[in-house]
């Protein structure tokens, strides 16, 4: 990958909510990640990269949208929608992480399943980029059967997101919080859902429920 300078930006956002606009108009990235960040001087330090004018218009950081639910490729089922992750990059959004795949048609709902289900989708968005996104999915929906071994399968095959606890067939913290807690010591990290109802079939969560599970995100 070719080091890329872009120039000429009009208001370059940091990102950092204490200093929010940098006195730079110029951005050196190297190996698809900033390396460097000034003025004109970067021309000379990077004399092999590609140059794009920005022509004065605003560069911020993608938005990232942390609750999302894809299915497969850029299409999902239940609302029968087509292009929705391109249509957040158009929007800003640049990073997605998916809270569970649970409109699949024919979701498996038996541990084995649910595992290739993770190891499918995971590896699917990886290999899938709209418009340059990074889509992390393959987010596991736990099920009554899960073992250790499961999840230290998964953990090697680059599954590291649990979606949100309730979509499948385990959804008391009695039954969630051991399954949490050795996901948790393989690396992955672990959505709830809380507060009222949101499709017909679920159950209102509340914070007691949340403490005694212990999952790594809680949202409403």
């Amino acid at each position: 990958m070719p080091d890329l300078i872009i120039t000429n930006i009009g208001t370059l956002v940091s990102g950092d909510w204490e200093n929010p606009v940098l006195d730079c108009d110029t951005v050196a990235i190297r190996g698809g990640l900033i390396d460097a960040v000034g003025g004109a001087e970067l021309l000379s330090r990077y004399p092999d990269a590609q140059v794009l004018d920005a022509m004065g218009v605003t560069v911020a950081p993608g938005l990232i949208d942390s609750h999302c639910h894809p299915c497969v490729g850029d299409y999902t089922f239940r609302q029968k929608t087509a292009d929705f992750l391109e249509s957040e990059v158009h929007g800003g959004v640049t990073t997605m992480i998916s809270a569970g795949e649970p409109h699949f048609p024919g979701r498996p709902k038996d541990a084995a399943g649910a595992k290739a289900q993770a190891i499918f989708l995971s590896k699917c968005f990886r290999n899938q980029s709209p418009l340059g996104a990074k889509i992390h999915g393959g987010a596991l929906i736990l099920e009554q059967g899960l073992v250790e071994a499961d999840f230290a399968e998964m953990a090697r095959e680059g599954v590291w997101l649990v979606g949100e606890i309730g979509l499948g067939s385990v959804k008391s913290p009695a039954d969630a919080a051991p399954l949490v807690e050795i996901a948790k010591r393989y690396g992955f990290k672990v959505a709830m859902h809380t507060g009222g109802t949101s499709i017909p079939g679920s159950s209102p969560v509340s914070a007691d429920d949340v403490i005694r599970t212990g999952p790594t995100v809680a949202f409403f």
